[in-house]
């Protein structure tokens, strides 16, 4: 279970095996320890030193953002006890081929991943921008197979994207909601700002199950290690984006559950020059109820031969790359829904 902490000023406390949220001295809820699986944090709650103690002990990772949903940090307990798996992570990376092996992977499934999607799309809109679009994704995916080499393969992963999110905005049914195109910091537009959340938490679980399973999330393969930055979940990320995220944002919007007068203007960073949109705190609400339940449904999982929640295939699939990393199987193949 994932609890996410939307309420301002609430505190936390920790009572035998249960947490329990208060507010003003007042119980608004308690959870089982033993339920949970992570916590995600936006803006001002406080947590009693007997709580955190007790998140650490049972390895619950605790996310921190701001109301806005911009990711600031974690607590987490010390894990990364499988040394074995790390060295083969690093081996790899010392290799250009593999490393190069690997990345091809990783873009390869995005971009069918991103084909699929408007192909599902355009059997309803039947779209001849839509149509073009499909098949020179499906060209950039044969290039992405044979990139000769790191920079040309995020040329061609950035081309995709592009291509993409020229069509991205015709999916969208609500009245006076435009999409500019992909605009990462600061959002200017609701499409924008439940983008960038989604791939947050998608990004933060995904650091927490590599961790879990022994792997370094900082060192990647396609994206540049660099300070801070946890380029193999941002690697593993990018075949899920066109799965969970983009999906469940046209979803919201085109089935009225979240609104555009759900978003407030406001300074980015106590920035005057520069402004952002921000979701409310209901549409907060709503919008993480509808991301838990989008990564609770059940898909077809063709290595098993059988269906699992997305959760669970994420997890299957990094157990996948370890063992491609420790030579137990021979390549690793992105999931790929159809």
């Amino acid at each position: 279970m994932i609890l996410y902490l939307t309420q301002q000023g609430v505190k936390i406390k920790k009572e035998r095996r249960r947490l329990q949220i208060f507010l003003d001295e007042c119980l608004l809820s308690e959870v089982r320890l033993d339920d949970l699986s992570q916590i995600f944090v936006f803006g001002r709650v406080h947590f009693t030193a007997q709580a955190l103690q007790a998140l650490l002990k049972n390895e619950i990772d605790v996310h921190f953002l701001t109301v806005s949903g911009n990711y600031l940090g974690r607590l987490t307990s010390p894990r990364g006890k499988n040394v074995e798996l790390r060295l083969a992570q690093f081996r790899w990376f010392e290799s250009e081929e593999k490393r190069l092996l690997l990345s091809r992977c990783f873009v390869k499934g995005k971009i069918d991943n991103q084909r699929a999607y408007l192909r599902r799309q355009n059997r309803k809109l039947k779209d001849e921008a839509l149509s073009a679009t499909i098949l020179q994704l499906r060209q950039k995916a044969k290039e992405a197979e044979t990139a000769p080499d790191l920079d040309t393969l995020r040329g061609i992963e950035g081309q995709a994207a592009h291509l993409y999110f020229s069509v991205y905005g015709k999916f969208f049914q609500v009245k006076g909601l435009s999409f500019p195109g992909r605009i990462k910091r600061p959002p200017p537009d609701p499409i924008n700002a439940l983008l960038s959340l989604g791939y947050t938490l998608l990004h933060s679980q995904i650091v927490s199950l590599l961790e879990t399973s022994g792997l370094d999330p900082y060192l990647g393969f396609l994206h540049a290690p660099d300070y801070g930055r946890t380029s193999l979940a941002l690697d593993l990320m990018e075949e899920w984006r066109p799965v969970l995220v983009d999906p469940l944002v046209v979803r919201l919007f085109n089935w009225g559950t979240i609104k555009p007068q759900d978003f407030t203007e406001e300074p980015w960073d106590d920035e005057e020059d520069f402004t952002t949109v921000r979701l409310s705190p209901q549409g907060l609400r709503k919008f993480l109820d509808q991301f838990r339940k989008r990564m609770d449904e059940r898909a077809f999982y063709q290595p098993a031969g059988k269906e699992f929640t997305y959760r669970d295939i994420i997890k299957n699939q990094i157990w996948h790359l370890g063992r491609v990393l420790r030579g137990e199987e021979e390549c690793y193949q992105s999931f790929v829904f159809s």
